[in-house]
């Protein structure tokens, strides 16, 4: 049965790219029509839309702490001119997927993480959003390619916060492609090319079969490549052109001023180019008080990308792109379409030096600055979802008596999820007295076709050896067991010290609808819950 079907299905959804500089969230009804873009008064700016579109609304993705912790968010830290501020959290996105260790002011005696500073950011927009909009109680997360483990489940978190009842997620690729209304037929490759404020990168994408992710052919990455040339590279370019072109050249705080204020004002610029073939604005100096022009046409910013060797970087990150495609067994095949989105590439110029790179192929950039937010808000989730995990999935535990591993199954595959309840409830003992720190060892065992044969493992034996074995009985006859949680382990602390063979955790398991494996555990000595719900692994 569709469980999101009729009644159930929400009248409103909301797609959600929370990019590196800008937050863009677009809104459809249900039957997918009346699309459009969220307006945040205070928080967001209007970007001209290009194509036939309207007006893009972008949130800048920032968080200025002022020294009593109070926020200030979006486009009121770009107004009061705390974009740079020590204070401000920037490029948030970024530093969160890189998980950055750096902490950022945040109030007297507080520093926090980016993690914490994307928090506060999703869940006051996402909260408004519900306020302000009250119809829209689904939302749809684009998820960029390759991040931590915990990443999904802190979006559901944030959603769950915001007062959101249905969430799920979408990978960017998709997002993109259905952003540009394409339907695309597998085996048909892709280019897309991403420009956003800190980076330049290239993906090679090619079709397949429908899949969770996209019913429609699910995208698949067969080559990335990413340069640091970001959006802030060219309005740096552009501002120093500027300088030059007026002659004020000479270094020192006042012309650093100017040059300041030309790049937070590059945006005017940019948006009147979308209209015309020059664009001026007024700058004044901070000094004489006096106001000079500032020039840009879209030939200007032609020159000042050639000047810089930004068609070096162009070439040279799609040929790395390409290479790692071939080098992952792809063939090389000329794109059917390159797919242009971000910041970077809602610029004329940008646009006009593409198609010159790709004569002969089509060059879509009808909606750079929300094909990813289009995407997501157009995905219908239960068009697509089995509700069912694919693969089997156990702890491992060493049994002394056989003095082989053993593997206790918690989820089966075609297990259904959300879970009605618990999927599984055991008892964990400590492996020798005064054991502090016991861990979740989750281990994944495939049941794909190719995977038939049960591999040998190396076992350590309690007499010192080291001897073969196979997987166990239990452990099915699928593919080598993998351990799934490797890069994010889930430890219980034992507080006072374990006993060898006492029974001193009691776990149960549930299953979330994301597919996200969850552990609460209560310790069986002092009687406290340790963990409650907390995130193992998202299944497959």
């Amino acid at each position: 049965m569709d469980r999101y079907a009729h009644s159930l299905q929400p009248a409103l959804r909301l797609g959600v790219d929370f990019g590196t500089g800008t937050l863009v969230i677009g809104i459809t009804g249900q039957d997918g029509k009346g699309y459009r873009t969220l307006e945040f008064p205070g928080w967001s700016r209007e970007m001209p839309g290009t194509g036939a579109g309207g007006p893009v609304h972008a949130v800048p993705v920032l968080v200025h702490y002022d020294e009593e912790g109070n926020r200030t968010i979006g486009n009121e830290v770009v107004r009061a001119g705390d974009s740079d501020h020590p204070r401000t959290a920037r490029w948030i996105r970024k530093y969160l997927l890189e998980e950055s260790p750096v902490r950022i002011p945040a109030g007297p005696d507080r520093r926090i993480t980016f993690r914490d500073a994307a928090t506060d950011f999703l869940t006051a927009v996402l909260t408004r959003a519900i306020r302000e909009y009250p119809g829209c109680s689904s939302v749809v997360f684009a998820i960029p390619k390759d991040v931590p483990e915990w990443y999904t489940g802190w979006l559901g978190s944030i959603a769950d916060a915001a007062g959101i009842r249905s969430w799920h997620t979408l990978a960017e690729p998709a997002a993109v492609v259905a952003g540009y209304g394409l339907s695309p037929e597998a085996g048909q490759g892709y280019l897309i090319i991403r420009w956003d404020e800190t980076d330049f990168s290239a993906s090679f994408i090619l079709s397949e079969g429908a899949s969770d992710q996209c019913p429609a052919g699910g995208p698949r990455v067969t080559g990335t490549a990413c340069d640091d040339t970001g959006c802030k590279a060219i309005d740096g370019w552009i501002a120093q052109d500027v300088l030059a072109r007026n002659h004020m050249m000479h270094r020192g705080p006042k012309t650093q001023r100017i040059h300041d204020k030309i790049t937070g004002r590059i945006g005017e610029l940019y948006s009147q180019l979308a209209a015309a073939d020059e664009a001026i604005i007024g700058i004044e100096d901070p000094l004489s008080g006096t106001t000079f022009p500032a020039r840009l046409s879209r030939d200007d910013v032609g020159r000042i990308l050639t000047e810089h060797g930004f068609l070096s970087v162009f070439d040279r990150t799609i040929g790395r792109a390409r290479a790692a495609a071939i080098s992952r067994g792809c063939k090389e095949v000329l794109p059917v379409a390159v797919i242009m989105t971000g910041q970077g590439c809602a610029i004329p110029a940008v646009e006009d030096l593409i198609k010159k790179q790709f004569e002969g192929v089509p060059v879509l950039s009808d909606h750079p600055l929300d094909a990813v937010a289009r995407g997501a808000a157009l995905f219908l989730p239960h068009a697509s979802r089995t509700d069912r995990i694919k693969n089997d999935y156990a702890l491992r535990y060493w049994d002394s008596k056989s003095r082989e591993h053993r593997f206790r199954f918690l989820v089966r595959s075609g297990a259904l999820y959300p879970s009605a309840g618990q999927v599984a409830r055991i008892t964990i003992s400590a492996a020798y007295d005064g054991q502090t720190r016991l861990g979740i060892p989750l281990f994944e065992i495939s049941n794909s076709a190719d995977a038939q044969a049960p591999a040998l493992e190396l076992v350590s034996d309690p007499a010192g050896g080291i001897r073969l074995a196979i997987p166990p009985g239990d452990a099915g006859t699928g593919s080598r067991p993998l351990l799934a949680n490797e890069r994010t382990p889930t430890l219980l602390a034992a507080d006072p010290p374990a006993l060898k063979g006492e029974p001193r955790f009691e776990l149960t398991f549930t299953l979330d609808r994301e597919k996200q494996l969850r552990v609460t555990a209560r310790d069986l000595v002092t009687g406290m819950l340790v963990k409650k719900d907390a995130p193992v692994h998202r299944l497959t």
